[in-house]
């Protein structure tokens, strides 16, 4: 047999065991013998039979990660975020997060860390004394460890105004604030009156109330988880004094351990003394 004879069927060999190995080989087999296919680079193939979660929000965030993720929409939401800044007001970005959320070190919660990275990332165009950071603790839904999730609330307020307010309505909750060092809520004679109307409408609904006391970060946390269950007392005597059955009344402290501002500043620390109202509803 000729040497040129030797090397057709030599080629012939060869493609016919190409053919049928990127006919009948798996891409796991492919990444091992570094073959490329359908333009994929061996090592880089992706498991295409799993679906995993899709993020449908604007801006959300994952689970544990402080790390904002853009979504469809996002460039209107940011538009129209920064459309609101005028001369005499200042951006207040709220974080959202979960109690059982691990916590990023150097940060204080989780919800503060969020709000740093949305300024930092998205925000770096307004001055850092226009923006004001803040975190809010939410109660954990079903199937949110797996799945995006909005954790973020964007407000312009006026800069003149004083932002930490003794009687501040929410949403989901009544804040309550105090001075320092203190287990008596900041004078303010619309407070009594707020808290005479919400003792109103709890013994017209027989709704429970919830109260959680806070503190800032200065002191020990023995100290701290005292001066917190002393404040949400001090509250529930007054809603006692208003009518409210005591049975319909339950009290606790976080301490320090749930700052809704940073405890850097002046105004960060009277934000976080304070007692937080949730109203349950009767089952």
């Amino acid at each position: 047999m000729s040497t040129t004879t030797r090397i057709i069927l030599l080629l012939l060999g060869w493609l016919v065991y190409t053919l049928l190995l990127m006919q009948f080989c798996s891409r796991d087999i492919c990444k091992t013998c570094g073959i490329s296919i359908a333009g994929e680079e061996a090592g880089l193939v992706t498991d295409t039979t799993k679906e995993g979660p899709v993020n449908t929000f604007p801006l959300s965030f994952r689970w544990s990660n402080a790390e904002p993720f853009q979504g469809p929409g996002f460039d209107s939401l940011l538009a129209s975020i920064k459309a609101g800044m005028a001369t005499d007001n200042k951006l207040e970005i709220t974080g959202l997060y979960f109690e059982e959320e691990s916590t990023p070190a150097d940060v204080e919660t989780m919800g503060l860390a969020r709000a740093a990275k949305i300024r930092d990332k998205f925000f770096g165009d307004i001055p850092a004394d226009r923006i004001s950071l803040r975190s809010r603790l939410v109660d954990e839904t079903a199937g949110v460890q797996d799945n995006y999730f909005e954790a973020a609330l964007f407000k312009w307020i006026a800069i003149e105004k004083k932002v930490a307010e003794t009687v501040e309505e929410l949403d989901d909750r009544i804040i309550i604030r105090f001075p320092f060092n203190s287990t008596e809520k900041d004078y303010d004679p619309n407070v009594d009156a707020y808290l005479a109307k919400l003792a109103k409408r709890v013994n017209q609904t027989g709704e429970e109330v919830k109260l959680t006391g806070h503190t800032d970060n200065v002191g020990d946390d023995a100290a701290n988880l005292v001066f917190g269950t002393k404040r949400a007392q001090q509250i529930r005597q007054i809603l006692v004094r208003s009518g409210v059955k005591a049975s319909l009344i339950t009290t606790e402290s976080k301490g320090e351990s749930q700052p809704v501002a940073s405890n850097a500043t002046d105004e960060g620390r009277h934000d976080n003394r304070r007692v937080e109202v949730r109203l349950i509803k009767k089952q």
